[in-house]
């Protein structure tokens, strides 16, 4: 092999290598960043959300419960739901779906149908509860952003929450019964721009 042919390998190998390391598109310039103070009957916590890339959201939450707390020791349902508002719990109305919960589905965020449970963009894995009442959620979603006027964004007209609920979510298609998807609720946090 030549010096030219030497150095026209070297060049496009460098170039393919080049490209593989910058394969993702869509890499915010900076980091979008929201958090949510989780409270409850004996209960308080943190969740961190952090999108780096387009359609990639991670999820960081730690609560810690009272030893009368109904954070008991196990799974419970966590999920992201439709409105801003945690006073009372229920304000927080059904579990998030986007802007498009009128349009394609009106019944997708509804009480107590959940026709669309769990397929609703704010549904996430169940939150673990270790024996001294420690829950923590580590999850990226590629369901919902973080980007404002996005068809999924959680900062719509009335933004988002994220609600814990006492039981495990049984990730049930329509299901049977309203605890199926954690039952009651136990806390609740607004989820706001950092």
């Amino acid at each position: 092999m030549n010096t030219f042919s030497m150095i026209g390998t070297g060049i496009a190998v460098g170039l393919i290598l080049g490209g593989c390391s910058s394969y993702h598109m869509g890499k915010h310039a900076t980091p979008l960043r929201a958090k949510a103070a989780i409270a409850g009957p004996g209960i308080t916590g943190e969740a961190e959300l952090v999108e780096k890339y387009e359609g990639r959201v991670r999820i960081k939450l730690t609560v810690q419960g009272g030893p009368d707390s109904k954070l008991t020791p196990g799974l419970h349902g966590i999920h992201i739901h439709e409105t801003g508002n945690c006073e009372p719990f229920a304000a927080a109305k059904g579990h998030y779906d986007g802007i498009l919960d009128a349009i394609v589905n009106p019944q997708a965020s509804v009480n107590p149908g959940l026709a669309n449970h769990p397929y609703h963009l704010g549904d996430l894995q169940n939150l673990s509860v270790d024996e001294n009442r420690k829950g923590t959620l580590y999850t990226v979603t590629s369901r919902v952003t973080l980007v404002s006027g996005e068809l999924n964004s959680l900062f719509d007209h009335d933004g988002s929450a994220l609600v814990i609920h006492e039981l495990q979510d049984m990730y049930l298609p329509d299901p049977p019964t309203k605890d199926a998807p954690g039952g009651p609720r136990i806390a609740c946090g607004v989820i706001v721009k950092q």
